[in-house]
């Protein structure tokens, strides 16, 4: 099968890899064979940038054989835009998900939580997780205070 890009779309589609790259190996501090096959697609797509006149984003080194993005690629204000929203939604996400977690588990017990329906559990958090989510949204961390008793 061939596919046909236009320069507009080949953007889109390197822009895509990058940050869906960011998302699975942004954490990682070295291989990770769960992400190998898309890393090993990411390479294929990258190298055609030359061919579409995008060898300022992506560069070929020489001494590894792989393509890399580059500064201007990877500071770009749209993809970093689309990163920061990304990982600022998923922060206030987890926080109150996982402060949910603990106080079902504080009122429970942790014998009982393990016997709820997952649905049960799940809709039992998610109440909970919502009155996180709109102390937040009002007033930030403002209110959140660590006890050191």
């Amino acid at each position: 099968m061939k596919i046909n890009f236009t320069k507009k779309e080949y953007r889109l589609l390197i822009d895509m890899i990058y940050i869906s790259e960011w998302i699975m190996n942004s954490r990682d501090t070295g291989e990770n064979e769960k992400t190998k096959p898309y890393s090993e697609l990411e390479q294929k797509i990258y190298s055609h940038a030359k061919e579409y006149g995008f060898d300022n984003l992506i560069t070929y080194s020489k001494s590894d054989g792989k393509y890399y993005p580059t500064s201007d690629f990877e500071f770009d204000e749209q993809i970093l835009s689309f990163i920061d929203t990304f990982e600022e939604e998923s922060f206030w996400e987890t926080l109150c998900s996982r402060l949910a977690q603990r106080d079902i588990v504080r009122q429970l017990g942790e014998a009982k939580v393990k016997e709820m329906e997952p649905f049960e559990r799940m809709t039992e958090e998610d109440k909970i997780a919502e009155k996180y989510d709109e102390e937040f949204c009002t007033n930030g961390l403002k209110n959140l205070i660590i006890n050191e008793t």
